[in-house]
């Protein structure tokens, strides 16, 4: 096991993010910011309460977990594509690294990213509300394995891309329409029948539900239920691109 490789490439992950936080750090925390002028203060005055919260902290923590959903995404699926599409990944490929520290490399770049995300539009949400942390390690544990399934679903685009125009495919076509339908915005105990149970075969509903249970302690399904999904399918892709790298699936052109 080559430790020293293995960390340089995390600390290159880390580096490259945090190098360009005016792209990657500041616009979640304005587009969350927005959310809550907007949908929080605007819209919260005609929605009283939901599940027994104002309709500004109900929606909080789906904005959260949706930040952190869209950016650890975003970091393993460019930063991957970027190397195939420069053919930097040829030397990362030669170097003596393991499929699987490669792999756990670029789902941990995810990992930061999506925690310094949630950590930075946390703090600056207290300014503008005051709202309950109901169980702190569970916040970690979901959004820890939420960053590491959409971190290995940013791999699979990466490998499966053939230019950026599919990475933004996957980014507007899968991930947001499936974000929002979430539960973020409202709890799917308000929507009917048919449309409820549509729900819950949305994963990304369990990302968003088992987050608010942590800060709020209100959810719309079993939380034990929540984290088998949401691990099962974090550890489940997470092999699938240990897979793919070992196989060489279109690492290089």
């Amino acid at each position: 096991m080559n430790w020293i490789g293995f960390y340089t490439l995390i600390e290159r992950e880390f580096y490259r993010f945090m190098r360009l936080s005016r792209q990657t750090i500041l616009p979640p925390l304005i587009t969350t910011v927005m959310f809550i002028l907007i949908f929080g203060y605007s819209l919260g005055t005609r929605i009283k309460e939901i599940s027994g919260f104002s309709y500004i902290i109900y929606i909080l923590p789906g904005l959260i977990q949706m930040s952190v959903i869209t950016n650890a995404y975003a970091n393993s699926s460019t930063s991957l594509y970027m190397a195939r599409l420069e053919r930097s990944i040829e030397n990362m490929l030669v170097a003596p690294l393991t499929h699987f520290q490669m792999v756990t490399a670029y789902m941990i770049g995810g990992l930061l990213r999506g925690v310094v995300v949630a950590g930075v539009i946390t703090a600056v949400s207290a300014f503008f509300i005051d709202f309950p942390f109901h169980h702190w390690g569970l916040i970690f544990i979901s959004i820890f394995f939420t960053s590491i399934l959409f971190s290995g679903f940013g791999i699979i685009s990466a490998l499966y891309a053939e230019s950026w125009d599919k990475i933004a495919m996957f980014t507007n076509f899968i991930i947001t329409p499936f974000v929002y339908l979430g539960g973020v915005f409202y709890s799917i105990k308000m929507l009917p029948p048919f449309w409820h149970k549509i729900s819950l075969a949305n994963p990304m509903f369990y990302c968003v539900d088992l987050v608010r249970y942590s800060f709020l302690g209100v959810s719309d399904a079993p939380v034990w239920i929540g984290l088998t999904v949401v691990i099962s399918a974090a550890v489940i892709l997470y092999g699938v691109c240990i897979y793919l790298f070992w196989r060489g699936y279109k690492l290089v052109n």
